[in-house]
């Protein structure tokens, strides 16, 4: 069975100076012979608190019971929880969702994870306003084996702005460079037509796209910006998350063939 943290439940705060539990949220007030929380069974040694440290009681906690690699298979922390010190969530799981996540699957405000989708995004394979990837990258800003952004910069790079080995956008700077404004040691622009750069777009076209423009002028085009690249890492994206997921299924059924088999063991002993 799932673990869920507490305080998933959206509730309205106490009155200031009123008690509620800490740890759920639940309102203490009137309460006088209990030494628990009627809701969630803690000492109320350990979770009284008053109304002036009013909890998020929209932050969400939750971990599943199966692991892989010592994490969750699937973790959640959204919000904050102050009264645990938690200024922000931090989900970390093989599929992680939170503020901040860290999993091979993360998707949150700032992530890293082989693949990773966020407002920061670090990864393998990211997705994100700011984006770093070993392999490729999306974003406003993108840094990656392949990088697609307004501002992109890697092996292949294509954006507004692009920064490459092969550099394709409207300032491009690379050995091999295609755009309105080009520099580098074989370009392809409204004044330069090199062959040999020529040739190279030409077998980089599953990346950069078709041009506008006359044969070889390089001008990028919006295909180029965003159906290619995107498609390109969004294929390796599917790929690693085809694999993680598997591998995050195949643990959770372990998971549950070894609680059967324990709950049979049990239940045979019982009987003895």
């Amino acid at each position: 069975m799932a673990k869920q943290a507490p305080n998933v439940r959206e509730l309205p705060g106490p009155p200031a100076g009123d008690p509620y539990c800490g740890n759920c949220g639940y309102p203490l007030a009137g309460l006088e012979d209990a030494s628990k929380c009627p809701e969630c069974g803690r000492p109320l040694v350990e979770v009284l608190l008053r109304g002036t440290q009013i909890p998020s009681y929209r932050a969400k906690r939750y971990a599943s019971d199966a692991t892989l690699f010592g994490l969750p298979i699937v973790a959640v922390a959204i919000g904050p929880r102050p009264e645990f010190g938690e200024a922000r969530g931090v989900a970390k799981g093989v599929i992680a969702f939170g503020d901040v996540a860290i999993g091979g699957i993360a998707c949150g405000g700032v992530s890293v994870g082989v693949v990773s989708v966020g407002g920061m995004a670090v990864g393998g394979v990211s997705f994100g306003g700011m984006s770093v990837g070993v392999i490729g990258a999306v974003g406003g800003m993108a840094v990656g084996g392949l990088a697609m952004g307004g501002g992109a910069l890697g092996g292949l790079a294509a954006g507004g702005g692009a920064v490459g080995v092969v550099a394709k956008g409207g300032g491009a700077f690379g050995v091999y460079a295609a755009g309105g404004g080009v520099s580098g040691s074989h370009v392809i622009g409204p004044r330069h037509q090199d062959p040999e750069a020529q040739a190279v777009f030409r077998d980089l076209y599953w990346f950069f796209g078709p041009s506008l423009g006359p044969p070889g002028m390089g001008i990028p085009s919006t295909a180029s910006f965003f159906l290619h690249p995107v498609a390109s890492i969004g294929a390796i994206a599917g790929v690693l998350s085809l694999f993680i997921l598997l591998a995050a299924l195949f643990a959770k059924s372990r998971a549950s063939r070894s609680d059967t088999v324990e709950i049979g063991h049990s239940s045979t002993e019982s009987r003895e």
